[in-house]
């Protein structure tokens, strides 16, 4: 089992159940995806990315950057204030086989900052559950926002998510940052204890200090 903070951290990317509106005129833009980073042993969650662009080696770097870096700055900029003491190296990087994650880069990056990389099993899809769960909780939350697609056709009916839609990129963006500090703050089922204090207990655990970018 994995119990050190960033000892195997998971990626993946969805499309956002969200119509979002462009900032000048409020018009419809379409689904933006997210790339989501969480760290295994705490459930907490390391980093993510948000664009138009479907998922790509530009994503994954995005939200790796992310994950590495500390988020003081990060969420001063989005006039956010909580704490999210999550940052550093992972020692591995878990993931499925899309194409972006056999990229060169991330291969080459990974390789110079000594992070192992480390493919789910094809058709095996519950090897990647963890990261699956979270994307479910983010996702159930933006069913409340207007302009949502739901999950499915069915479950749309006759929604019109265009019409309604009112949320821009960047507003997503904080939109998620707080999502991810409520589901920071709320005791995870399998664990007994919220993401925040696994991961502090994580970060104890470990018996080498995690590697930050700084020391790279």
């Amino acid at each position: 089992a994995v119990k050190e903070a960033l000892e195997k951290v998971q990626i993946d990317h969805t499309p956002v159940d969200l119509i979002v509106v462009d900032q000048l005129n409020r018009k419809p833009l379409g689904r933006p995806w997210v790339s989501l980073v969480i760290d295994i042993a705490s459930r907490a969650v390391c980093g993510f990315s948000l664009s138009m662009i479907p998922p790509s080696s530009i994503s994954v770097a995005l939200a790796l950057a992310h994950c590495v870096a500390p988020k003081d700055l990060w969420l001063a900029d989005r006039e956010l204030n909580f704490e999210w003491p999550v940052s550093g190296l992972p020692d591995l990087l878990y993931m499925d086989n899309a194409k972006e994650f056999h990229a060169e880069t991330l291969r080459s990056a990974a390789q110079e900052y000594g992070i192992y990389l480390e493919f789910r099993p094809r058709g095996l899809p519950h090897f990647g559950g963890h990261i699956e769960r979270l994307i479910g909780t983010m996702m159930g939350a933006v069913h409340l926002i207007p302009g949502t697609t739901f999950s499915s056709v069915a479950e749309r009916g006759d929604y019109p998510s265009a019409k309604n839609a009112v949320m821009t990129l960047p507003e997503l963006e904080r939109w998620f940052a707080l999502q991810i500090h409520t589901y920071h703050s709320t005791i995870h089922t399998n664990l007994n204890v919220t993401p925040l204090t696994a991961w502090k207990q994580a970060v104890a655990a470990r018996d080498t200090p995690i590697r930050q970018m700084s020391d790279a």
